[in-house]
């Protein structure tokens, strides 16, 4: 493992946000194939991390970044898996193969959420002052950008120039010119905006946020990222939470943590197709994939295309849990851009499968 090497020269975040130049990234596109198997990275809340075959639910690495976990990201090629330990300030970089811990950043700053910009050149990552942004080769910070008062969800447009920025105190969405690392305008959706996720077309920003007040109600904003305006929103239970939406861009999933619940909306009328009962903090589906992904505690649910439960992956007690006696509480659930996948695995067709212990 290498030494933990502090920067806080760069990131005293709230007084550093001169801009700094990051360079304009390549453009990327998702390959994918339907009959991959991805790999799914699930984080739990204390830090801990399993790698997950998706097709059998076999964990294949495990590893502890040794403090709480507020955000994850993936490289395209599925090389590194970068946990924001958010409490702690810290970035810690992962192989996900061997589970080995191969470098950390200090920020010196509480951190959040965690974005991947689809060329695997920049990692950004929302603050209290701002974002921060990683050179992602030399695993250095090289721009720390100024936007709205308490920055959250982080979401990139598959071009790689716009970085979406919730920017919850504000009320706003922030958009971020790449090649400058500023934030160029907002977009105001109301309330406390919380995370992010684009369709995979890039045409289309879905935002959760919260309101004031126990009895108020959350929303599920549109923005039509081609006009940035709002074309659309849905009031939703308390604690509107993590977004996914389907390949084809026709289904967006929300989850509802204080309600212990996940809604399935229409994305085309904007209206909730159903509501289904699971006690989750986050969803994901992994590009080209047509399974839904929950994280769920001590296990990780599949849902097929009919929301029905495809496979309950039970995640691994092991010597990671034995050493730090605790259950594993998955938050997070991460696939790469790239959708690394299990040499020689194929995605089941089969709905009777379920997860190693």
């Amino acid at each position: 493992m290498a030494k933990p090497r502090l920067v806080a020269a760069v990131l005293a975040l709230s007084a550093a946000f001169a801009a700094t130049g990051v360079h304009q990234g390549h453009e990327y596109t998702t390959t994918s194939s339907a009959s991959a198997a991805p790999l799914a990275y699930v984080v739990g809340r204390s830090g801990l991390v399993q790698v997950v075959d998706t097709r059998t639910g076999s964990v294949l690495a495990q590893a502890d970044t040794a403090g709480r976990a507020t955000g994850v990201a993936v490289s395209p090629d599925g090389q590194r898996l970068y946990v924001i330990n958010g409490w702690t300030g810290a970035i810690t970089a992962v192989d996900p193969h061997t589970g080995t811990i191969v470098d950390r950043l200090f920020t010196q700053v509480q951190l959040s959420h965690a974005a991947m910009r689809p060329d695997g050149q920049r990692l950004y990552v929302s603050a209290g002052g701002g974002v921060a942004v990683v050179d992602t080769e030399h695993f250095r910070l090289v721009a720390a950008i100024k936007v709205g008062g308490q920055p959250q969800g982080l979401a990139v447009h598959p071009n790689n120039r716009v970085l979406y920025v919730a920017n919850s105190q504000d009320g706003t969405v922030g958009l971020v010119d790449t090649a400058t690392a500023f934030q160029t305008s907002t977009v105001p959706v109301g309330g406390l905006p919380q995370h992010l996720a684009l369709s995979p077309d890039g045409k289309r920003l879905y935002v959760s946020g919260m309101r004031l007040g126990e009895s108020t109600p959350g929303t599920l904003s549109v923005i039509d990222t081609t006009t940035n305006q709002v074309v659309g929103a849905l009031g939703v239970g308390r604690g509107a939470g993590s977004i996914a939406v389907t390949a084809d861009g026709d289904t967006v999933y929300l989850t509802l943590p204080k309600e212990r619940a996940v809604l399935v909306v229409d994305a085309a009328t904007m209206k909730v197709r159903e509501r289904l009962p699971f006690d989750s903090p986050n969803v994901a589906i992994a590009p080209g994939d047509s399974r839904v992904f929950l994280a769920t505690g001590t296990t990780t649910t599949v849902l097929d295309s009919s929301n029905a439960v495809l496979a309950t992956y039970r995640m691994k007690s092991g010597e990671l849990e034995k050493a730090r006696p605790r259950q594993f509480d998955a938050a997070m659930i991460a696939f790469s851009p790239g959708q690394p996948t299990a040499t020689g695995l194929r995605t089941s067709s089969s709905r009777s499968s379920t997860g190693s212990s």
